[in-house]
Parts: C-alpha cells; sequence; structure tokens
C-alpha cells in the first residue's frame, strides 16, 4: 500500500467553467442530472453557416473573437483556482509552474483573423499568453496532444513536484468550441448529430463541447493544516503506441501499460480501485477497445469497479477531457455518488463492464483512475486518492 509522505503530490484548488456553470457545485449537480442538453451555434467560419450542435459553456465573453474568448476562460479558471486555494502570497515566480494542455489551442484564430497569426511561434503561445494575462509570469509549459493535453499536464506537474523544482504548480485543460476541430471529426464521420451515447448499442461518435479546468498541485507539506486537499495524486502513468493517427491500437497493450504505470508509481493495487473515469468518447471501436483493456488488466477484479464516463453530458472537451475527468473523480469522492453515464439507455454487449446507468448513483470511493486517449496513440492515466485528513469527506 501507499504510505503518506510529505512529497505526496495533492490538488488543493480548482477553478472550472463548464457547461454546468463554473463551480465544482455547479458541476457536480449538473453530472449527476442524467440528461444531456446541447445548444446549437452557426459555423460562420469553416462549414459555412451550418449550425452544428455543441455543449456551449454559459461564460459571458462579448468578443468572438477565438484567442479572446480562450484568453479570458483561462483567466477567470486560473484566478478562480488561486482563489479557491486562498493563497496568501504566491511563492517566488521562479517556484512556480503554468501547464497549459490544450488539443487545439489558438489554432481557431486563423480563420477569424490569419494576420494575428503570423506573429512568430504565435499557436505554442497560449501558456506564455496565459501566464502574462493572470499576472503570474512563471515559467510556462505548453502540451498540445490532443485529447490528453490536460491529463498529461497534471502528470507532468506531478513529476514537476515529485522532483522539488517548483513549489506550486498550476495545471489543467483548456479548448473552447472549435469549428476546425468541429469539420475535422465531421470529416471523419465521428459525430453524433443526436448527442453522445458512451457505452450504449446506438452510440456513432462524439458530440463537441467546450470548458476549462485548472488546479494547484502542491506537495503535501506546502500545505497549510487548515487547507483543503481534495485529492491526492498518487500515481500517473504515459505511454504512447505510435499506432495510427486518430485510430487506437485494437490490443490496447500501451494503453494497459498506462494504467500500470499508474498503480506501479503509487504502490497501491488493482484492488483498491473502486472507480473508472473512462474516456468513453461514444464511437464504437473506441468505448470497445478500453472495455476490453479494462477487463484485460483488472481481470478478476474488474467486476468490482464501476465506470462512469462524462462525454455524454458535457461533450468532448478536447484537451480539457481529461481534467474534466479528474473533476468528476473529486466530485465523487467528496459526495459518495458516481454520477450516470448519461444517454446510456442499452449497454452494448461489447462493453461488458459495470457501467454506470443509475442517477445519483451511491457509493464510497477512495481510488479512482481516470483514463485520457489522444490521437497520435498517446495514453494517460491519472490515479485520485481520497484523503481521510483533507478537510473535504
Amino acid at each position: 500500500m501507499n504510505k503518506q509522505n510529505d512529497h505526496d503530490v495533492c490538488i488543493s484548488g480548482i477553478g472550472v467553467v463548464s457547461v454546468f456553470g463554473d463551480t465544482i457545485e455547479d458541476f457536480i449537480k449538473g453530472m449527476n442530472n442524467d440528461k444531456s442538453e446541447f445548444t446549437k451555434v452557426t459555423d460562420e467560419h469553416i462549414l459555412k453557416n451550418i449550425e452544428i450542435p455543441v455543449f456551449k459553456a454559459p461564460f459571458q465573453e462579448e468578443s468572438s473573437d477565438p484567442e479572446t474568448r480562450t484568453l479570458s476562460m483561462g483567466n477567470k479558471v486560473i484566478r478562480d483556482a488561486l482563489r479557491n486555494r486562498n493563497l496568501n502570497h504566491l511563492p517566488n515566480a521562479d517556484r512556480i509552474c503554468l501547464i497549459v494542455g490544450s488539443g487545439m489551442g489558438l489554432v481557431d484564430q486563423y480563420y477569424y483573423n490569419e494576420n494575428k497569426c503570423s506573429e512568430p511561434d504565435y499557436f505554442g503561445s497560449l501558456a506564455e499568453k496565459l501566464s502574462e494575462i493572470t499576472e503570474l509570469n512563471c515559467e510556462t509549459v505548453y502540451i498540445g496532444n490532443a485529447c490528453a493535453a490536460g491529463s498529461q499536464a497534471i502528470g507532468y506537474g506531478i513529476d514537476l513536484l515529485k522532483s522539488d523544482r517548483y513549489d506550486l504548480v498550476i495545471a489543467g485543460g483548456i479548448d473552447i468550441l472549435s469549428q476546425a476541430a468541429y469539420a475535422g471529426f465531421l470529416r471523419l464521420n465521428a459525430i453524433d448529430l443526436d448527442g453522445c451515447k458512451p457505452f450504449d448499442r446506438r452510440r456513432k461518435g462524439i458530440a463537441i463541447g467546450e470548458g476549462a479546468v485548472f488546479y494547484t498541485l502542491e506537495r503535501r507539506n506546502c500545505i497549510a493544516p487548515s487547507g483543503t486537499i481534495y485529492c491526492s495524486l498518487p500515481g500517473s502513468g504515459v505511454t504512447c503506441d505510435a499506432y495510427h493517427i486518430v485510430q487506437m491500437n485494437p490490443d490496447g497493450k500501451e494503453a494497459i501499460r498506462a494504467m500500470d504505470q499508474a498503480l506501479s508509481f503509487s504502490g497501491l493495487e488493482k484492488k483498491d480501485v473502486d472507480l473508472i473515469v473512462a474516456h468513453g468518447t461514444g464511437t464504437i471501436q473506441n468505448d470497445k477497445i478500453e472495455s476490453q483493456m479494462i477487463n484485460q488488466y483488472f481481470d478478476k477484479h474488474a467486476s468490482d469497479i464501476y465506470v462512469t464516463a462524462p462525454k455524454g453530458a458535457i461533450g468532448h472537451t478536447g484537451g480539457a477531457s481529461g481534467v474534466f475527468g479528474i473533476l468528476v473523480a473529486i466530485g465523487t469522492i467528496m459526495t459518495d455518488t458516481i454520477p450516470p453515464i448519461c444517454n446510456l439507455e442499452e449497454p452494448n454487449p461489447e462493453c461488458n463492464v459495470s457501467l454506470v446507468s443509475e442517477c445519483g448513483f451511491n457509493h464510497k470511493v477512495k481510488l479512482v483512475m481516470v483514463n485520457a486517449f489522444a490521437f497520435g496513440g498517446t495514453n494517460v492515466v491519472i490515479l485520485c486518492k481520497k484523503e481521510e485528513a483533507g478537510i473535504i469527506q
């Protein structure tokens, strides 16, 4: 079993913008509703004024400029995370690192105003711009690794804190509604126009969403006794199979290796896992393969582990999807309630895992595995552990 020590990395603050609102309480309440409510927006740039169904966050920003919306949303969630952490004094800037994960970043700005995108390194500048606008002016890392970007930001933050390079890491994921992403997924025939249905027999693909979640990560010994510990992060795993540009490797070996890395790193065992927050895209192959991986890796313990997936309720939030998965884990740890898989009406027999379809399903959860799998074959797994000594129980 994993022994608690002062160098354990913990989540001490949260900032969120989601389709359900901008507090963790709003998010938990929304996730425990079994209804999905997408809206329609008009694409003026790529799909030529076609209405597209999306999950749009109620984030007020007067400008339709994609860069402005992205930076405004990022500014809000980062400041909210710091405020939620209740830090009276930040460490020196050279002991702080901001890690930003995003699938699309500032790409859509090109269709809005291509001249603005001509500045050097524009498409890799999101983290630097957010560091400046939030007045952190600290070290930055930008991870643009598709749907695993946010989770990879968390995993890298864990490594940096464990190495004692920084005292505070602010890490998370952000993606606004991307018309470029929508057009790409539509071209791949991966959009379900009736809404995402993870693990359901009727599933046909994803629905596009947007939002951002950022966390303050700290070593346990940097958090005051009166501070909040939402959860500890005892393990993470990152692998890449490089099998195909967009498809998962059907054998799932590298994704399974990421699961095993996370548990091995933590010193915990398969039987300790209570819940898996699945990547659960709602595509035919991905849900089938992820289910098979869970059964293969956990073997005799698989039937004792519940599985949920948030994309039916919030859409696919791109580079933020993994950090929303972590937020689901935290909400479950806080409330002992597992949110249902939205739109799951008839589980596909090929997805033979313990899927949660009951709204407000009560279950005490101490250890959650969060999966994020990306284009290009990157697999990221993060473990979230309940802290009995934390003030949130």
